[in-house]
């Protein structure tokens, strides 16, 4: 499949299957037709409309996995919604790197986080925030769960009521 299609408006296949692990081992990160779908899905139930709200450029940082990606990395769930197109890690805004940029860049994560929560145009099945980037996964509108999670540095995860997680500064 063309990996230059675009997803949704702002989205193209290939920020979701760029992988420098992927490179660095020769792995073909290849997303099938079912797993493009479902990112088409995430993109428009999740992505698309948190991007109109924020006004800013949301960065992929990891989307699709191969089942071999997948496995090459450490804190990695078997289980990863990654594997069928339904997940994606991102930040918000700039790409370059400063002490300013990384206060900035938590700020606009934590903004982000409550943005999801809050804005029932925004739709997910689950929610992680962690240091410096969101993991947010989509399966559909129906069966979407909700789950709100706080990620640690140590691959480990607490779960967050909403009142929790829209209490994080």
């Amino acid at each position: 499949m063309n990996s230059n299609i675009y997803l949704s408006p702002h989205f193209s296949l290939c920020e979701f299957t760029a992988s420098a692990t992927a490179h660095k081992y020769g792995i073909v990160n290849e997303a099938p037709d079912e797993a493009v779908e479902n990112l088409r899905r995430l993109c428009y139930g999740t992505l698309e409309p948190l991007r109109n709200a924020l006004g800013l450029p949301i960065i992929i940082t990891s989307g699709y996995r191969t089942k071999t990606l997948n496995d090459k990395l450490s804190r990695s769930s078997k289980h990863s919604q990654h594997m069928q197109g339904q997940a994606a890690d991102f930040y918000i805004g700039q790409t370059l790197m400063s002490r300013f940029l990384c206060i900035s860049r938590r700020k606009q994560l934590i903004k982000a986080f409550r943005r999801i929560i809050l804005d029932e145009s925004i739709d997910y099945d689950q929610l992680i925030i962690y240091p410096s980037f969101i993991h947010v996964s989509y399966v559909s509108r129906s069966r979407n769960r909700h789950n709100i999670l706080l990620g640690m540095r140590n691959g480990k995860f607490s779960a967050l009521t909403r009142d929790a997680a829209l209490s994080l500064i």
